[in-house]
């Protein structure tokens, strides 16, 4: 695997065109030759950056660290009952998502009822797809400014820098396999670039959907694929295909300062 090869750059939204080829490399500066260390932050724009396994910043990276959470016998919350859909003000599916950092799988359902979080942004993102790049660092200004209001994000990647290549759809917990360190490496660029275009650090928390959970309800979607999701029922507020917008902002104010209505609506 290439590191992020190409970004096909559409005004508002990405989708895979017959006979496109990946663009070249260099559109981003990803030399071979130039490693980030550990402790060093992001430098100005256009600044190379190439991450190996053997780099200190490798054994770092994991930039948005889930807190350790004592194990605890509780009593989780039902899911709610379907049927389900990523249709507007429908009811979202439980979908599973891949933290290769932690090599640790998590569930939609971790969300429901969340004491700590209202709503959360659910992206779907491919590493070739120049809007998605765009939306990841505008996500950081959008986390910073609502997460202590009870917003979390949980941004995905269905796609490397080549379209139809999955990140860890064979690789998931083969933490010494070539294509393990492949796809990691490919995540771990990602990260780097969206610091790099938002001139901050991320802070929040990047996934790989190698079930490709988007495309099961939503075979023809366009990239990034973004919803607002209330978790007092798990409801979606806002679907938008494309770049993320001034409207997702609005929604965000609207869920997290209002008593909206539950859903599904009867």
């Amino acid at each position: 695997m290439t590191l992020l090869a190409t970004l096909i750059f559409v005004a508002s939204a990405c989708t895979i065109l017959p006979g496109t080829e990946p663009l070249d490399e260099a559109e981003f500066n990803i030399s071979p030759d130039n490693v980030l260390a550990g402790d060093a932050a992001p430098s100005a724009k256009g600044d190379a950056y190439k991450v190996t396994l053997d780099s200190s910043f490798v054994r770092e990276v994991n930039l948005v660290q889930e807190p350790d959470v004592e194990e605890e016998v509780q009593t989780m919350p039902l899911y709610p009952s379907g049927p389900y859909s990523l249709e507007l003000f429908k009811i979202i599916p439980n979908m599973t998502f891949y933290n290769p950092w932690r090599d640790k799988w998590v569930s939609l359902s971790d969300m429901f009822e969340h004491k700590d979080h209202k709503a959360f942004i659910l992206v779907s993102s491919a590493g070739w797809c120049g809007p998605c790049l765009s939306e990841a660092a505008a996500l950081i200004n959008v986390y910073n400014t609502y997460h202590e209001d009870g917003l979390e994000i949980i941004y995905t990647m269905g796609n490397t820098n080549i379209p139809g290549d999955v990140p860890f759809d064979t690789s998931a917990g083969k933490l010494e396999s070539a294509d393990f360190a492949s796809d990691i490496i490919f995540m771990e660029n990602w990260q780097l670039m969206t610091q790099d275009l938002a001139d901050q650090f991320l802070t929040y928390q990047m996934y790989a959907d190698p079930n490709r959970e988007f495309i099961k309800y939503m075979p023809g979607h366009a990239w990034p694929l973004s919803m607002l999701v209330t978790t007092k029922d798990m409801g979606i507020r806002l679907v938008e295909e494309g770049y993320w917008s001034a409207l997702m902002e609005n929604k965000i104010m609207l869920v997290l300062y209002n008593d909206v209505p539950t859903l599904p609506f009867d």
